[in-house]
């Protein structure tokens, strides 16, 4: 079995072993079998497989927290993100609670950080009760202070929504006002779920805010509903409410691009174009303010089919280097890889503009797997590494590995693991285990 040759591996074994020796106090639970996986398929998900054997489900039983924690001067912050990045979000779970314990904690920035990176990521893996959970523990047994504008709180409205408990997630929020996060949450999802009225009362309750994206979010909604005025006399709000303020004036685009998405959407191209060219043309001449102005607009041009546009307005965009980011590239690599276009897709990523991050090349890397391209996901893959400044990260490992095994080349799908557990276990050894 494929698999199992894999794990085998005495390279992939010893590595292994050394991380649960630095990790793990308790030896009893050091040792690691091969036999147990004997069963698993070769098509089974290799990746999911192997991040079971990184860390022993058996240390947790009981709640034994502290049998995770040697004595090596590694951060317990070092060590959430670490088993996060493993994708063990409930091991990361039970190490993170350490955090409020006098032995264990630093700081309270410290702990902050600790407890929203590991909510967000057990809400991104749709552990939902287990982060509503989490965070009632941080509020219990911590003494920071908690707030609507907290990451975390976010996080537990944005589960409450995705879990279709949206009054649940308003009986959370302040009567009066909240964090702008918090308001475009709730805002959206009430709009969604055909609560616009609702959304309307819940936006007029907090006379205070002039947030662009909570009034794209409102106009929408009475666009979809066919009251035009109405989304237009909320449209003369948000100008007047904002008429003295610089950055909402900056980021009004949002809620004109709202007007050209939904225009274009309804077919009336010549009236969602002409509001496009009133945002971006000067004197006969594409002008861009701002990286998130341009970007708002190309996602509307893509999503609407108006390639030639959007393509004319990213080259505007990187003409100056104020009006682009590396989101402005994504977007459009995203596009060309959609419509097929896989040679106008690598071009853009290696447009001398781009100044490429690790996340960049996992993006594109993903992207060329999932199309069996393995030729040219190998030669960014061997770009990314040998690049001093960056490194892949566990997706782009776990891509590459996917997309031999897709196309049947498991022995390169063997060696890709193994470099993978080197890599991602290098960060534990740090420090030599006692």
């Amino acid at each position: 079995m494929f698999l199992r040759r894999c794990l085998s591996s005495s390279s992939a074994a010893m590595s292994l072993r050394r991380s649960l020796v630095g990790l793990i106090i308790n030896t009893n639970y050091t040792s690691l079998s091969i036999r147990r996986f004997s069963s698993v398929s070769d098509h089974d998900d290799y990746f999911n497989t192997l991040r079971e054997v990184f860390m022993n489900p058996k240390v947790f039983m009981n709640d034994k927290r502290e049998t995770i924690i040697d004595k090596r001067p590694i951060s317990l912050r070092f060590r959430v993100s670490s088993l996060i990045e493993l994708c063990q979000p409930y091991q990361a779970s039970l190490v993170s609670r350490l955090a409020v314990s006098e032995k264990y904690r630093t700081s309270d920035s410290e702990t902050i950080i600790i407890r929203d990176e590991i909510i967000g990521a057990m809400c991104a893996a749709k552990k939902y009760k287990e982060a509503i959970d989490l965070y009632k523990f941080f509020r219990s047994e911590s003494t920071l202070a908690s707030s609507s504008s907290d990451v975390s709180f976010n996080h537990i409205i944005k589960a409450h929504i995705d879990e279709n408990r949206v009054d649940k997630a308003l009986g959370l929020c302040n009567p009066l006002y909240d964090g702008v996060d918090t308001c475009r949450l709730l805002t959206k999802a009430l709009v969604d779920t055909g609560r616009t009225l609702g959304a309307l009362s819940f936006v007029k309750a907090r006379k205070d805010l002039r947030d662009s994206v909570v009034y794209s979010y409102l106009i929408r909604g009475f666009l979809d509903l066919g009251n035009h005025d109405k989304a237009y006399e909320l449209f003369d709000e948000f100008k007047q409410k904002t008429i003295h303020d610089d950055a909402q004036n900056r980021r009004a685009v949002v809620v004109d691009a709202t007007f050209v998405d939904y225009w274009l959407k309804q077919g009336e191209e010549e009236k969602g174009m002409e509001i496009y060219r009133s945002l971006v043309e000067r004197e006969g001449e594409l002008v861009v303010c701002a990286a998130a102005t341009g970007n708002t607009l190309l996602e509307v041009l893509l999503d609407s089919g108006k390639q030639t546009e959007a393509w004319e307005l990213f080259n505007a965009m990187i003409a100056n280097p104020e009006t682009f980011d590396r989101e402005t590239f994504t977007k459009m690599v995203n596009a060309s890889f959609k419509l097929g276009k896989f040679k106008e897709a690598l071009e853009t990523f290696k447009r001398p503009e781009l100044t490429r991050s690790s996340r960049c090349y996992s993006n594109i890397i993903a992207q060329l797997c999932d199309r069996g391209m393995m030729s040219e996901a190998e030669d960014l893959f061997s770009e990314i590494c040998s690049d001093q400044y960056l490194c892949p990260d566990v997706p782009t490992f776990r891509s590459m590995i996917n997309g031999y095994a897709k196309t049947g080349r498991f022995n390169e799908a063997r060696k890709m693991l193994e470099k993978m557990v080197d890599a991602t276990l290098l960060k534990f050894s740090v420090h030599e285990a006692q």
